[in-house]
């Protein structure tokens, strides 16, 4: 059986949104909130169920993604430990915009609305934190758009692992960096099939910008990706 998490002696706590709370709050939490254990594949919340709280990620990754009539995957965006995601109940919508599933095994925590929206009138640095948050994946999202409608394949590819491997790395985007998912996810990321995306990839790696040991990609010439990624 696998342990309930605590919040004082999680290993996110710091870079989590809860870090201010004091005590007594703290320790409410732990018991309001439960804990659950995902496998790889396994599916947190479907697109259109019943939005009912926010969830925060311990550990492993999660992809939100939207799906088409016939199965295909855009995905949204990727969660990393620490980050909260599921904000539907909080912003009006009583019903989940995208599916969320384990990318790789992850200790998901879930918390009730009342419960958060309790804690964000208590503690209005919360609020403050995930407006932030909101308005950097509305900015974000904005790039994206701009960067499917003008951006060939291959640009938006190296854009796409840069823009990962800031975000899996938080101290900062690297050489030998290591990025860790399936190329049907990198593909539905991009927004391009997945055999161009194998091809794009072998490309890379023979210009010496990335080497492959199954399906992880490791960075080996960041300097160079930002250049055909055409970004600063």
């Amino acid at each position: 059986m696998r342990e309930r998490p605590e919040c004082s002696s999680c290993k996110v706590f710091k870079k989590s949104y809860f870090s201010t709370l004091e005590n007594d709050d703290l320790e409410n939490l732990k018991y309001e909130k439960s804990a659950s254990f995902y496998k790889t594949g396994q599916i947190v919340y479907q697109e259109d169920s019943r939005a009912m709280g926010v969830y925060c990620l311990n550990s492993g990754k999660i992809k939100l993604y939207k799906a088409d009539n016939e199965g295909r995957e855009q995905i949204v965006r990727f969660v990393t430990s620490g980050e909260l995601f599921g904000y539907s109940s909080i912003t009006g919508s009583r019903y989940h915009l995208v599916t969320a599933e384990a990318v790789e095994d992850s200790m998901v925590c879930f918390i009730n609305a009342n419960l958060f929206s309790e804690l964000t009138t208590r503690y209005p640095e919360i609020l403050k934190t995930l407006l932030n948050v909101l308005g950097t994946m509305l900015n974000d999202a904005e790039d994206r758009m701009i960067s499917l409608a003008r951006k060939p394949v291959r640009e938006r590819l190296a854009e796409t692992l840069l823009n990962l491997c800031r975000q899996f790395h938080p101290e900062g985007c690297m050489n030998e960096n290591v990025l860790n998912l399936p190329r049907e996810d990198l593909a539905n990321s991009v927004g391009s099939a997945t055999e161009t995306i194998i091809r794009l990839l072998s490309e890379f790696r023979e210009e010496g910008l990335i080497s492959i040991d199954g399906r992880k990609i490791i960075l080996r010439n960041v300097t160079v990706l930002k250049k055909v990624a055409n970004v600063n």
